[in-house]
């Protein structure tokens, strides 16, 4: 794949502990322009699911970015669901496999696991 100048490339990520009956979720993003990475960034709920946290990192940076025309990278095909904005410069490529991948499901995973410690630590 090539990269283009001034076009932001974002690798997406999810993770739910769909085991729990609260099932808390993360979603994570990392952001590249011009082959340096410029963001990170990862959000958390509870009673969410695994795509749900993915499209709110994704609705995080279109917002962010907003009139930069961004490419969304992910290794889940559902991304392709994403709603996006009008008039948005949005390319969506699901089933891309890269190497930010295991980093951007780490981050997801441990913003999950901080949000419920902070509930576990709260009680």
């Amino acid at each position: 794949m090539k990269f283009e100048s001034g076009t932001y490339y974002i690798w997406v990520g999810g993770s739910c502990d769909y085991g729990h009956k609260e099932r808390a979720g993360g979603g994570a993003y990392i952001a590249e322009l011009n082959g340096s990475i410029v963001d990170k960034f990862t959000t958390a709920e509870f009673n969410t699911t695994e795509f749900k946290m993915i499209f709110a990192a994704m609705d995080h940076a279109v917002e962010k970015y907003s009139g930069a025309p961004i490419v969304f990278l992910s290794n889940v095909q559902y991304i392709q669901k994403y709603e996006k904005p009008l008039n948005a410069a949005i390319k969506i490529l699901p089933y891309h496999k890269f190497p930010q991948q295991t980093e951007v499901h780490q981050m997801a995973s441990d913003a999950m696991r901080e949000l419920r410690g902070n509930i576990t630590t709260a009680k």
